[in-house]
Parts: C-alpha cells; sequence; structure tokens
C-alpha cells in the first residue's frame, strides 16, 4: 500500500498537490520489496507520480528478514528514498531490517555427519540454489578471485574448510587467520609446486596425502612475494622417495611461483572440515557440510551467500536516491554497487556477509556515503570512485564516519578497507580496522588521484599479515608519478600499522603511509603514528611535504627511498622521452615526465592543469629523479619501537639515520624543525 501526503502549501490546486506530495509506500507481509518496487514504476510510468519526481517519495522497508535483491534500475526510481525502519530489541539495542541476498537453509534438513554429532550436512537440492559458484584464480595483485557460495549463520560469516585451521587465541595475527610455509629445494627451480616441510612421519604432513581424494582443492598462497597472495587449483599431490608431500597447483591464471619458506594454506577440502566455524559445498551431491560455531538450534538462520553481483544495485538510470538504516547480508559477491548514478546516498547501512566487497561506488558523482557498518567480506570494505583525471571532472564524494574491519577475508592483499580514486572527494571520519594488507589503498596506477582529501581518519592494526606494504599505500607505476597531484593527508591516526603474524620470502618493513614509486605532490601534515614499524614512506617522488606530525614509539620517522636516482631512473630521466598519456596499453606511456608533460600541453584539460601546476611542462629537466622540492619539517617524534628509532631512514642503510646522506648527497629535500623528545610521556 501507499500513503498520499499532502503538504498545507500544496493545497492551491490539484496540480500543485501532486507537485508537492510526499508519497509514502511500505512493505508488508504482503507487498514485498519487489513489489514496491513494480508499483512506483507503474505509478510514474501511469501518471499517478509526477514523472518529472516533483515529489518525495519513501518507502519505508518494515522489520525481520527481506530475501530479496533491491535492483534500482529503472528512472521511475529516481528520488526514492529506502529506508529501513529499526526496532528496539528487549535488551535495548535497535535492530535494522535485512535485505538479505541468500537462500536460507531450513533447520530440520541437518542431520549429523560424524560420530561426534558436530558436524552436520544438509541437502541442498529443491532450495533454488542451482548455481553453488566455483573456485577462482587469477592475477595475485589485481584480482578479488571470489565465486564461491558462501555460508552465514545468524549474520556471521563462516569460512571454507581448509588448513591449517583459524586460530583465534593467536595474538600474533589480528584475525586469527595461520598459514604453513613451503619447502622448495634449491637445486630445483622455483616453479608452481613444493614439498612440505616435514616428511610424512609427521601427522601435519601425512593428512596432505589424503587430499588427493579430493574433488576440488585449492592452495592459497603467498608465493612469491610477502604482498600478493592467490588462490590455484591443486594438480597433483603424492608421496616422493624423499618421503616428503609434493604438491604441485595451476598457475595459467596468474597465480604465483613458489619461493622457499612461501606461505600457504590448503582450502575446499572436505577432510579437514574439523573446527567450529567451517563448511564445505559439494556442487555434484548439492549437500552443505558445516562445523557450526556452537549447537545449532531451530531459530538459527543459516543461510546461503547466493545473490550473484549485488544484494543492493543502483544503476545509472536513476539518481539522487537514498538508502538507509538497513542490513543488507548474503551476498555471494557485493553488497550495495553504485555504478555512475549521481547524487546517491547510502547511510547507517550494514553491510556484511558478503564474498567480495561491502560497498562499491564507480562513477557515483555527488555521492554521500556516511555512518555505515562493513565487517566480514571477503575483498574490500568500500570501493568509492569518482572524477577524472585527465579531464579534472569533480567526483565530489563524500564518504564519512564508516567503521570498516575484517575484510580482506578471502583474498588478503590489495583489498583495503576504503578503495578511493578519482577528482576532489573527501574521506573523513572513517575507522578501518584489522586489515591483512592496507586499510587504504588507490589513486596512481590504481586510479585517478587528483585533490582529494583524507582527513581525521583512524587506521589501526593495518598489513599485519603482510610486508613491504601500507597502511595508506599509493603508487606512481605505469606513468602516474606525477599525474596524481594536489591531494592532502590531514589529522589522521594510524596505530600498530606492522608485520605481526611472520613473513615468509623476503624481508622489508611496513609503513603507515606508503607513497610508493615517486608518487608526488602530497601534503602529509598533523597526523599522529603510534607503534608503527615506519611512520610514512616516499619512494623518491617530487614536491611531497611530510609537517607537524607526531611519531610515538615508532621504528624509523621517515624512510626515503631516493628510487628516481637509481634503479627507477629510466622511468623519469635515462630512456624516458614518450610524451603521451600515463598507461600500459597501446598510445600511453609508463614515462612519469612524458605523460605529465602530455597531461599539461596536449590533454583535454591541458591548460587547466597547466595552470594549477606549471612545474608539469618543465618536469624533466628541472632536478630530474631526485625528490625535488620535498621537505620533512616541523615534526616531533619520540620513544622507539622494538628498541629501534631513526628518523630517516634510506637505501644508504636502514640501521642508521641517513639525514646526513641526504644533506652531503645535495638532494633538493629540505629536512629542518624536527624535534626529539626522548621517551615517550
Amino acid at each position: 500500500m501507499f500513503i498520499l501526503l499532502l503538504s498545507v502549501a500544496a493545497a492551491v490546486n490539484t496540480a500543485r498537490e501532486k507537485s508537492k506530495a510526499e508519497v509514502i509506500y511500505e512493505t508488508s507481509s504482503s507487498l514485498s520489496i519487489s513489489d514496491v518496487r513494480e508499483q512506483i514504476i507503474k505509478d510514474v510510468l501511469g501518471g499517478e507520480l509526477d514523472p518529472e519526481h516533483n515529489h518525495h517519495v519513501r518507502v519505508l522497508i518494515s522489520p525481520g528478514q527481506h530475501k530479496t535483491s533491491l535492483q534500482l534500475d529503472h528512472p521511475a526510481l529516481s528520488y526514492t528514498s529506502w529506508e529501513g525502519v529499526p526496532t528496539t530489541e528487549a535488551d535495548g539495542s535497535t535492530s535494522l531490517p535485512i535485505i538479505s541476498g541468500g537462500i536460507e537453509v531450513p533447520f530440520n534438513r541437518f542431520t549429523s555427519w560424524d560420530s561426534s554429532g558436530s558436524i552436520l550436512k544438509a541437502s541442498l537440492k529443491n532450495l533454488g540454489a542451482t548455481d553453488l559458484g566455483k573456485m577462482t584464480s587469477g592475477n595475485a595483485v589485481a584480482d578479488c578471485q571470489h565465486d564461491k557460495v558462501g555460508l552465514t549463520i545468524n549474520g556471521e560469516q563462516l569460512v571454507l574448510a581448509r588448513w591449517p585451521n583459524i586460530n583465534i587465541s593467536d595474538s600474533t595475527t589480528a584475525d586469527g587467520w595461520m598459514w604453513t610455509h613451503a619447502n622448495v629445494d634449491d637445486d630445483i627451480p622455483i616453479h608452481a609446486g613444493f614439498k612440505s616441510m616435514n616428511d610424512v612421519s609427521d601427522p601435519d604432513a601425512a593428512r596432505l596425502l589424503n587430499w588427493a581424494n579430493e574433488s576440488n582443492p585449492y592452495v592459497h598462497i603467498y608465493g612469491e612475494w610477502d604482498w600478493a597472495d592467490a588462490y590455484a587449483s591443486i594438480t597433483s599431490i603424492e608421496e616422493g622417495k624423499d618421503g616428503f608431500v609434493s604438491i604441485e597447483y595451476d598457475n595459467t591464471d596468474g597465480a604465483p611461483l613458489t619461493k622457499p619458506y612461501a606461505r600457504w594454506m590448503g582450502v575446499n577440502l572436505l577432510c579437514e572440515l574439523d573446527s567450529p566455524g567451517e563448511y564445505y559445498i559439494d556442487e555434484d551431491e548439492q549437500a552443505l557440510y558445516v562445523y557450526p560455531p556452537s549447537p545449532l538450534k531451530r531459530t538459527d538462520s543459516v543461510m546461503l551467500g547466493y545473490q550473484p553481483g549485488a544484494v543492493v544495485n543502483i544503476t545509472s538510470a536513476v539518481s539522487n536516491v537514498t538508502l538507509k538504516d538497513v542490513d543488507v547480508r548474503d551476498g555471494r559477491h557485493e553488497g550495495v554497487h553504485v555504478e555512475g548514478a549521481i547524487g546517491v546516498r547510502v547511510e547507517n547501512v550494514i553491510s556484511h556477509g558478503h564474498g567480495t566487497n561491502g560497498i562499491v561506488l564507480e562513477g557515483a558523482i555527488g555521492a554521500t556515503v556516511k555512518g555505515n557498518s562493513v565487517y566480514d567480506v571477503g575483498c574490500s570494505g568500500i570501493r568509492a570512485s569518482a572524477g577524472v583525471a585527465m579531464t579534472l571532472e569533480k567526483g565530489e564524494m563524500r564518504i564519512e564516519f564508516n567503521d570498516v574491519h575484517h575484510h580482506a577475508r578471502w583474498k588478503r592483499s590489495y583489498q583495503p578497507g576504503i578503495f578511493w580514486s578519482g577528482v576532489n572527494n573527501s574521506f573523513v571520519g572513517n575507522t578501518i580496522s584489522v586489515a591483512p594488507h592496507n586499510c587504504m589503498l588507490g589513486g596512481g596506477d590504481f586510479g585517478d588521484g587528483v585533490e582529494n582529501v583524507f582527513e581525521s581518519n583512524s587506521l589501526a592494526d593495518c598489513t599485519f599479515e603482510t610486508t613491504d606494504s601500507g597502511g595508506f599505500y599509493t603508487c606512481g607505476q605505469g606513468g602516474f608519478a606525477f599525474v596524481n597531484r594536489g591531494n592532502v593527508l590531514r589529522n589522521n591516526t594510524f596505530l600498530r600499522v606492522r608485520n605481526t603474524a611472520g613473513m615468509g620470502v623476503q624481508i622489508a618493513s611496513s609503513q603507515a603511509v606508503y607513497l610508493d614509486d615517486q608518487m608526488s605532490d602530497w601534503l602529509i601534515t598533523d597526523n599522529t603514528f603510534v607503534e608503527c614499524e615506519v611512520g610514512t614512506f616516499t619512494g623518491g617522488g617530487r614536491r611531497n611535504i611530510i609537517s607537524n606530525n607526531t611519531y610515538i614509539n615508532v621504528g624509523t620517522v621517515h624512510y626515503l627511498n631516493n628510487q628516481g636516482m637509481n634503479w627507477d631512473k629510466d622511468t623519469v630521466c635515462d630512456g624516458c622521452s614518450e610524451i603521451k598519456p600515463p598507461g600500459y596499453s597501446e598510445g600511453e606511456t609508463v614515462c612519469s615526465t612524458g605523460a605529465a608533460t602530455w597531461m599539461a600541453s596536449f590533454g583535454p584539460a591541458a591548460k587547466e592543469w597547466a595552470s594549477k601546476w606549471p612545474e608539469m611542462l618543465t618536469i624533466g629537466d628541472d632536478y630530474c629523479g631526485e625528490p625535488a622540492y620535498s621537505s620533512l619539517t616541523d615534526n616531533v617524534y619520540c620513544g622507539s619501537l622494538a628498541g629501534e628509532n631513526y628518523f630517516l631512514g634510506c637505501p644508504q642503510g636502514t640501521d642508521v639515520d641517513c639525514s646526513d646522506a641526504a644533506d652531503e648527497e645535495g638532494w633538493m629535500f629540505d629536512i629542518g624543525g624536527n624535534t626529539f623528545l626522548g621517551e615517550c610521556e
């Protein structure tokens, strides 16, 4: 049903009454979200509602669980607000209506599967779950790699059966994930395979032989680097003459090779379903096996994360829509996806239990994403992109006061709490925590990054499972180092950004702020760094101002890698003469100086670029490759991390302070007015 409410000012005549009306639709036990959507479209097309949207349409979503998706993909749905009706529970807490992309598995389908009764089995036949997804592999950096139907119980996301198991009591890892290590012989070329660390006399090695009987076993591996993981199908498992178990896997889809001591685990293994919170789906049998976190009750909600795509999908066909006060869960892929829609608001939404991302905005000009909670998602928490650097089209997104934690539950690396890209967007007051890799990632060769502001955010326990990574990370490869300009990082707090879970194939640091590969023209000011391995890092670059920051118990205050003067010189100076747009494709260039010249001389907004940043026109002839016009000034630091404290680290030596080296080399890098306070109070 819907109720038409007329304002007093609209009472002059019927036409004005219609144009100024607030229209309320309400879902009910007999009127679903999909029914209301269809009714609004019908009312607009039939003239019951003004097709010019001179009205305010509110849809009140009733309490309880709505097992459906919401598709806002028709122009008639513009200027609509989809609002949950919260309920107050007996304990005083508030519950939001649930929009679930899942399929419920009824309690009466479960029977005991093991002798203890801890592991249950349920048939999935005739539930409508005709596509149970599949394991996927891919590039260790670029891909999210998830298409598997997931499982939640009462909204809590379970994990696919694996070995080693999750050990939530292990204090070295913020989310309990455990790994084992690979044995790679020095006399065998590095390849897509390895041996167990121990021979089969060790039960933990002998168990691997059982995996040969699994229908679709996978390996999840940090193979070549400790900052990039991937999934790959196991192709063979066998015991060698030396008594060690050998595992080979398929890396044709981009999974890394295996270096000595690489970290890995086995997944999608029914024989390893032995720990509370794990599940396994047999696609051929259409059966679910699950070890519930606690004994299953008739009142428990067991949901397959089934909905492909997004549970809530907002397309470019609509504008000025609002989604608020709802709990979005159980998507095989994404929770909320906004594609090209203008003026969207997503507010006080809980998005969790999804296979890939919580909230995604692509080309969402003028969007506001405020006060949302995102957690238990397989890849990124929030992905927000709007605006185009080449034309300087402004995105004007506001990503504010969101809480993102326990993301990257499937693909661990390059799946940040908040991914950002675009022009003139602001990220304010967000809290991001418990991130195996980046808390925030974007810009550069990940996406445009011009004149964005990052202010008053809190980033904690980032990079705990990786190394050579950053809590806040941006990268200037692909010719983007000098065309991402005017970004500001101020008044943010970085807490415990360091590796705690252990490394495998390399030794490198993690840094709270990581401007990699000559990223330039950042203002980093008034931030606080606490118990981080490295506070700020610049990979060369130009016009980076690091000032008025506070570093508390940090191992290295600032690390300056002047890579434009050495191993990365050919991307800015030597042999770098192409004047083309930045990028890796044909007709583009990875030459950062050439890309900057093109942007300010030949690009579609060249005049505006040259007016804002005239230095781009002569950048190749002005202290080429040096960290020129950058500064590290008026910062305060105290204490140390693990007994180490260096003010300026650099490639000349990580165990000495390199301030004098920078001075002696005559770099255009100003250091002054910084104060060491001794031990922190």
